[in-house]
């Protein structure tokens, strides 16, 4: 028991001691003076409401209140002689300075105390770069719940293949933060794995993300900074996005909320014209004092389901029974009932849990604040009609997430105050056959597969599975066939952060230092036919050594060995990049000049292996390791900052910045199991590599430069507009290296090289109108022109290949989109207003809009396509296309989409009830956002009004096989799903309709 105990208070312990942090607090400062001389007051109190943070006034007036967690408070200041001003609501930004002045009247003149409630400056004075800012408040009325969705909003950011894109730049180039601590995915893609053509397509299209799972309902708000910070952050090019959790409050509150889009219409029903995709979301929010009012918690708990993960316009066919004509092996006559519903891919589903809370305790002069977030998972993944007789054996994975961070502020006056934190942070992912699990020789050993699934499922021999249904030249995968493979994921850091902030007069001086260890492991291993290498050489299989050359040819791994066991060292071990920073910033505040100047330093150990001669590279084939590799060096950078904004009256501020950043590349490029390599390097045509491998790369580089201008031009109605220009340098791009000594002389292979530029030009407006006549209104404004050598790392793989030519001219890039922008417009009855029916109640409306992306008209033959594939023209491997014009000379059209929330709010005693519906999609656009390659459109692919490539298919199977293909590719685009990837579908998504209720205490 007493053991027991021990490990509970150190588990408590680690938690407690557990951030890379960087400003999620803001500061509050102004001046206090007599109301009616406008002399200074000066000792005069200024106290936050509910804190002991607080300070007195100079004897200039002047006060300031440092270390503010984000958050909206009460604001006091009293005097003796003077009655005492409160203002309520007033709102700290994280990173931003809130000006709050006094206007104390004497007790001579008036005797009661005066009430004031704040409103949020239209224009942020103390800002030298362009930051957004969303609130909790302004998040609960929007008719999404994505926080992705949230950044996306603002002007600067887009949201293409399920990650955001910030002014231009690479996905893998966005920071990601929680409470301060970075959350960002260094690796870039979310398992380790590798593999072909079509598998590094979708890996480079969504790199980048962040790893911790957040709740709409924790978030007191969230921010984005597209580009042009300060020193104290690093470890992204393009901007951070930023999450701050909130905190306890002095009263307890709490809250229960839940929603869904199934009204008895799941599956492929239609209720008020629209379809459920099986969703429901429940979540918990509980706050307040713990034992004394110095010790506050939040805490958010939500379970949140949903069948059809991605939302397809996706239409329903029943064919009936349609025979086998044994043309992939299948016994010819079998038949089978070809049909599905409308809407809902069968075989999907994500099912998670996620918990999100903060502790602080105000114990002055120190303070600490301790931030968690945990999330669990089970998902199961399916994009393809052939799948849907093999609904059983699809591949289910487990993600967990876990991140603590702990922070500590001790002010060693009331103007200067040390922090330090540490944070860990762990995530992991397991992919596997749901039967089976670990037991991977079971995947394809037919006994063990009757034993779990019965017999019903018919395999050729004890090693070959069922081959496919053949209808009219379309496969359709029998009951048993194996789809899994089995692969286990982790990564993971510790980091720690020191700081020392001093207000000395008018500047803000900060010094820190930051510190990151990462830990990654990867474990892939494929399982078609690993079972029948085994059973075929029995007594070999019982040798370790033999084994492990035999996996050599199956695996992917480091941090685990051959055989799936973790190891910490040795040449399967795992990697460990590491960063350090150290920076100095000076923040100097005049009444109508801002400077924020600071200096950075990073030091980068990537981890990567590098060859020691790269002209001259060894292999031994045998074991499958190549030979002569050496660890790549650190890198040191330094990286000067500087911002000005000018505050030329209380309604009009210029800014501007300029920057040099310098992040890692994503990891994944440069990260395989030593198995892997003679592979990547040695395969006969290199033109064959998609996903070749980074030897030791140099960081990528950005210079930006920006300007803005902020006008306040009626009392509820302001602008800004910023424009900027960056310079990229050194992103990745596939490259060869010529062999000139060795065996292999005169051969080339295939790297990512340091070699991708480019150029982005821009301008954002935002126009914000504060409530009146109860309307409040934002719009935001993005005109964007964005060119490169390449879109993505691995663009140009299959030209490099067969010219050996690697780009060097710019184009546009395919994920830019030259206009983007968003109309919001919230009209609200407030408490007393509209009488019974329409107090409290609010519509809020979101307008999005963009203009299309650039894409390259093409054509080609079908190659070795078949029947079903339709001869598509592909990223995965684009060899057999021939462009018909400049390179993304084309653009795919625009996209209009409505979303629309109504709510109404009803009190009961000291409850709140909320209860409300939004529809996302509100009129079912079918917004066009990719298109055949081909034929320039989204509806026609030019496979089957050209006989010269249709025609032969069409003769050997005849007019049901022209049925089948308008329904499955043209109808349903199962081959771009399958050759372009699901991320790419031609269409955005289908109208969804939500209704709900929240309950508030």
């Amino acid at each position: 028991m007493k053991n027991k105990v021990k490990f509970l208070i150190s588990v408590l312990l680690l938690l407690i001691s557990v951030q890379l942090v960087f400003a999620q607090y803001g500061k509050i400062s102004g001046r206090v003076v007599d109301r009616e001389t406008k002399e200074p007051l000066p000792g005069a109190s200024v106290v936050v409401q509910g804190t002991t943070l607080g300070a007195a006034t100079d004897v200039n007036g002047n006060y300031v209140i440092l270390n503010v967690p984000a958050g909206t408070y009460t604001v006091v200041a009293s005097y003796v002689g003077y009655q005492t001003v409160t203002v309520s609501g007033v709102q700290v930004i994280a990173g931003l300075t809130r000006e709050l002045n006094f206007e104390l009247p004497s007790t001579a003149i008036e005797l009661r105390a005066v009430e004031v409630v704040a409103e949020r400056p239209l224009i942020e004075k103390s800002a030298t770069n362009a930051i957004r800012v969303v609130t909790s408040a302004d998040v609960e009325k929007l008719p999404v719940r994505d926080v992705n969705v949230y950044f996306a909003l603002q002007a600067g950011v887009s949201l293409q293949y399920g990650r955001l894109y910030i002014r231009g730049s690479r996905s893998d180039e966005v920071g990601y933060m929680i409470e301060g601590a970075s959350v960002t995915n260094i690796l870039g893609a979310a398992t380790g794995a590798r593999g072909g053509a079509f598998a590094a397509r979708d890996r480079y299209r969504a790199l980048g993300g962040g790893l911790i799972t957040t709740i709409p309902e924790a978030l007191e708000e969230i921010s984005v900074q597209a580009g042009g910070y300060s020193a104290e952050f690093g470890g992204a090019n393009a901007g951070i996005v930023q999450q701050v959790f909130k905190s306890g409050r002095s009263k307890f509150s709490t809250s229960v909320q839940f929603e869904t889009d199934n009204f008895g219409n799941y599956p492929g029903k239609k209720f008020l014209g629209t379809y459920s995709y099986g969703y429901s979301d429940i979540v918990v929010t509980l706050g307040g004092p713990l034992f004394t009012e110095r010790i506050k918690f939040f805490l958010a708990g939500e379970n949140n389901f949903i069948r059809d993960y991605i939302q397809h316009f996706f239409k329903g066919y029943n064919f009936g029974y349609l025979k086998d004509n044994g043309r992939r092996g299948g016994t010819k006559g079998d038949s089978a009932l070809v049909a599905w519903n409308d809407a809902n891919i069968p075989g999907r589903m994500v099912n998670r849990y996620t918990g999100n809370g903060t502790l602080t305790f105000d114990l002055k002069p120190l303070q600490l604040r301790i931030s968690g977030a945990y999330t669990w998972s089970r998902s199961r993944g399916n994009d393809f009609l052939r799948n849907i007789f093999n609904l059983e054996r699809l591949p289910v994975t487990d993600l967990t997430q876990f991140f603590i961070s702990a922070k500590g502020t001790y002010f060693i006056s009331a103007k200067t105050f040390l922090e330090a934190s540490i944070s860990f942070l762990d995530y992991r992912n397991k992919s596997y056959e749901p039967a089976f699990g670990d037991n991977v020789l079971a995947y394809d050993d037919s006994l063990q597969v009757v034993r779990a699934y019965g017999e019903r499922f018919k395999y050729v021999s004890r090693y070959v599975g069922p081959p496919p249904y053949d209808f009219y030249g379309f496969a359709f995968y029998r009951p048993g066939t194996l789809f899994a493979g089995y692969s286990k994921f982790q990564q993971g850091y510790w980091g720690g952060n020191v700081a020392l902030t001093s207000q000395v007069e008018k500047h803000e001086i900060k010094l820190g230092a930051s510190y990151q260890r990462w830990t990654v492991r990867h474990y892939g291993i494929g399982t078609g036919g690993l079972f029948r290498a085994f059973h075929t050489l029995p007594d070999s299989a019982r040798s370790e050594s033999y084994l492990y050359k035999l996996l050599g040819s199956y695996v992917n791994n480091y941090g685990f060995d051959r055989f799936g066991r973790k190891v910490d060292s040795g040449e399967d071990g795992p990697r460990h990049p590491y960063f350090f920073s150290a920076y100095i910033q000076d923040k100097i505040e005049f009444s109508d000049l801002i400077i924020n100047a600071g200096l950075r330093y990073d030091y980068l150990y990537l981890d990567g292996w590098r060859l020691k001669d790269p002209n001259a590279p060894r292999a031994d084939l045998t074991t499958r390791k190549l030979l002569d590799l050496e660890k790549g060096k650190p890198r040191a950078y330094l990286q000067p900052r500087l911002g000005f904004s000018f505050p030329v009256t209380d309604r009009t501020v210029f800014h501007l910045q300029y920057g040099i950043f310098v992040q890692p590349p994503a990891l994944t490029s440069l990260y395989a199991g030593l198995s892997y390599y003679p592979g990547s390097v040695y395969l006969p045509s290199i033109e064959l590599i998609p996903d070749p491998l980074a030897f030791d790369p140099d960081p990528v580089k950005t210079t930006q430069y920006e300007i803005g201008f902020s006008q306040q031009f009626t009392d509820f109605a302001a602008f800004d507009i910023t424009g900027f220009y960056k310079d990229v340098r050194n992103q990745l791009q596939v490259s060869t290296v010529p062999i000139t000594s060795g065996p292999y002389a005169g051969l080339k292979y295939a790297v990512y090289t340091n070699g991708d530029f480019e150029n982005v030009y821009g301008l954002e407006f935002t126009l914000r109108i504060r409530r009146v006549n109860r309307i409040q209104a934002q719009i935001n404004y993005t005109l964007q022109d964005a060119r490169g050598t390449n879109s993505f790392a691995n663009g140009a793989w299959a030209a490099v290949g067969i010219t050996q030519i690697t780009p060097t001219l710019t184009v546009p890039l395919s994920y830019n989109q030259t206009h983007r922008g968003t109309i919001n417009i919230d009209y609200r009855f407030g408490k007393g207003e509209g009488g019974p029916l329409f107090e409290r109640f609010g519509v809020n409306l979101l307008i999005t809009f963009n203009s299309g992306h650039p894409y390259t008209l093409a054509t080609g033959g079908i190659a070795q396509q078949d029947a079903d594939d339709g001869g598509i023209l592909n990223d995965g491997d684009p060899r057999n296309r021939t462009p018909l014009e400049p390179i993304n000379a084309s653009r795919t059209p625009w996209v209009w989409n409505v979303d629309l929330r109504v709510d109404k709010t009803i009190s009961i005693g000291p409850v709140n009830f909320n209860f409300y519906v939004y529809v996302q999609n509100l009129f079912n656009t079918k917004n066009v956002i990719n298109v055949y390659y081909r034929t320039g459109n989204a509806y026609d692919d030019g496979f089957l009004t050209n006989p010269d490539l249709s025609g032969t298919f069409v003769n050997q199977f005849g007019p049901m096989y022209v049925e089948l293909y308008k329904a499955i590719n043209l109808e349903n685009r199962q081959h771009q799903w399958r050759f372009n990837g699901v991320l790419q579908d031609l269409f955005g998504s289908p109208r969804q309709l939500r209704a709900g209720v929240r309950v508030e205490l």
